[in-house]
């Protein structure tokens, strides 16, 4: 399993800005998989350009690569994105409880 930003931080002791920096990292992962799925959509039309373009020309085949290639970059930003947004709520559910914690005493 791929380690994220404050795994190895003692929760209890982190400020605001800790957070705060745990939020840039999550609006980060957002900007990063809007990318992956510009790099997609590229690759989807540009490899239906190359099949329009030169069609029978060429073997067929081999722009049939550039859809692999789109569903590749797309699996690989979805799933980064999501292991961001996973642990992006783990760490607000451990703030909440140390919230309630903190009213409690």
């Amino acid at each position: 399993m791929r380690r994220l930003p404050y795994d190895d931080c003692n929760k209890k002791e982190m400020v605001l800005r800790d957070f705060l920096a745990m939020d840039r990292t999550v609006f980060a992962g957002t900007r990063t998989f809007l990318g992956y799925i510009r790099v997609t959509l590229t690759l989807v039309i540009a490899t239906l350009i190359f099949i329009r373009v030169f069609h029978g020309h060429l073997e067929d085949h081999l722009f049939y690569l550039g859809f692999i290639l789109a569903l590749i970059v797309f699996a690989a930003g979805l799933s980064l994105y999501l292991k961001i947004k996973t642990h992006h709520k783990e760490l607000q559910r451990m703030e909440d409880y140390e919230k309630m914690e903190d009213d409690l005493q």
